[in-house]
């Protein structure tokens, strides 16, 4: 599904992941090198930690999406609600993550944490809980495919952020 096929007047959330998402890591395979030793792993989590206000900057150097920046303006004039919805192992960098998208998109997207790829779908639940709308008024956008069938054989519309071009 591409973004073109979605009424967003029909939308009340859109839900984004992170990684490769939101934050376009400059490391490809950030999360290989980062479990090539005890010491790398435990690191990455140190530095998110004590670093946050400048971790996706220096240390796991990320861009923001261009594309994304543009449609998120967009939702903000439709006054969509917005959250990431990020797979983390731990939340030792959750406060990194909110401070590089509070930085590259706004004070207005809430960053929250599932401790697996599968959890998003609970998590998409839980939000829409939240925003007492309906599933089918929620869009999650992730870069994962496997994220994207698992929400849409649950009811949820999720796109693949690369399937947005405005």
């Amino acid at each position: 599904m591409k973004i073109e096929n979605i009424n967003l007047d029909n939308i009340k959330v859109v839900v984004f992941d992170f990684d490769d998402t939101l934050a376009i890591h400059n490391d490809k395979n950030y999360s290989i090198h980062r479990r090539e030793s005890e010491e790398k792993r435990l690191g990455y989590y140190l530095n998110a930690y004590k670093n946050s206000d400048t971790f996706y900057e220096d240390i796991e150097p990320c861009i923001r999406s261009e594309v994304l920046y543009d449609f998120i303006k967009d939702l903000r004039n439709k006054d969509i609600k917005m959250y990431c919805l990020s797979g983390m192992k731990f939340s030792f960098h959750l406060k990194a993550k909110q401070n590089f998208v509070n930085k590259h998109y706004g004070n207005d997207i809430e960053v929250i944490s599932a401790s697996t790829q599968e959890l998003k779908l609970d998590g998409v639940k839980i939000i829409q809980r939240l925003n007492s709308c309906n599933l089918e008024e929620i869009l999650f956008i992730d870069d994962r495919q496997d994220v994207v069938e698992l929400l849409n054989a649950n009811g949820i519309t999720a796109i693949l952020v690369n399937d947005i071009v405005l």
